[in-house]
């Protein structure tokens, strides 16, 4: 596809210099105007897009399943770990009694 080169006023400077501008020539009806122009995606490019889409889907469930699973799990262990201690002071509570009660 052939390109037309345009001058366009350099407005960012607001001088007299001028901007080559590089535009399609199916775009390049009029000097003035600076219409961007992008290819269509292809379908393989919408296919990877696709995939990492779901690839991505997927680590999200995966990272919320995962957080929901180790807090049940935690807390699951953390009244194990709580009831086992209170086992065990109970047990040198009755043992210190019947050292105290000799």
């Amino acid at each position: 596809m052939a390109s037309v080169y345009t001058l366009q006023p350099d407005l960012w400077h607001r001088t007299t210099s001028y901007l080559w501008i590089v535009k399609p020539q199916s775009l390049a009806t009029s000097p003035s105007t600076g219409i961007l122009y992008q290819q269509p995606p292809s379908s393989e490019q919408i296919a990877k897009a696709n995939k990492v889409a779901k690839v991505k889907a997927v680590l999200k469930e995966f990272a919320a399943i995962s957080l929901i699973g180790i807090t049940v799990v935690s807390t699951l262990f953390t009244v194990r770990s709580c009831s086992d201690d209170a086992d065990r002071q109970a047990v040198q509570v009755v043992k210190f009694q019947m050292e105290v009660g000799k």
